[in-house]
């Protein structure tokens, strides 16, 4: 099997959980591989819940849906404490520590201040793209560059892509 990565991301919407999914496979679409994009969301336009499933392979993907993942971003306290039993035990999981509290032990933790982080370059707006670049940093299964076209294309605006893709950066250059 060749380069695989499945990752579950957990946010409320509003957050841009499902867009950093989006961004993600549309990536691994860009770059030739094979993937899967699975959002599901409640009716509300904010506060409810906004989660996605990406799988991104070599190789066909046989499912689009998996009962745990091995990566998983989680961008509220309330999305941890309802999906914490999805990820794999020693998995990768990425937390929004700015208003993610995590207790439990047994994963590869990295504790982000993404919210604190993306309001120093400019807005709390883009804690999903500081999220984003910590996972590109962590699992590289795409390229930095193509996520950054991507953020260019997609952006509204010029000023928009700019707070975007330097929050990705931060994100990516996090330790």
């Amino acid at each position: 099997m060749g380069r695989e990565l499945d990752v579950f991301i957990a946010g409320i919407g509003g957050q841009g959980s499902l867009l950093i999914g989006q961004l993600l496979a549309e990536a691994a679409i860009k770059e030739g591989l094979h993937t899967t994009w699975v959002p599901i969301y409640g009716v509300e336009k904010r506060g409810g819940d906004a989660t996605v499933t990406v799988i991104i392979s070599e190789e066909v993907v046989g499912s689009p849906l998996l009962a745990k993942v091995n990566n998983m971003i989680v961008m509220h306290q309330k999305m941890w404490d309802k999906y914490k039993d999805r990820i794999k035990e020693g998995g990768l999981l990425i937390v929004n520590s700015s208003i993610v509290e995590v207790e439990e032990e047994g994963y590869d933790i990295v504790k982000v201040p993404a919210t604190d982080m993306a309001i120093s370059v400019g807005s709390d707006r883009a804690t999903n793209m500081v999220l984003l670049g910590v996972l590109l940093k962590k699992r590289p299964i795409v390229s930095l560059e193509t996520v950054k076209e991507l953020i260019k294309e997609k952006s509204k605006n010029e000023k928009i892509a700019d707070l975007n893709l330097k929050a990705l950066e931060r994100g990516y250059e996090f330790e």
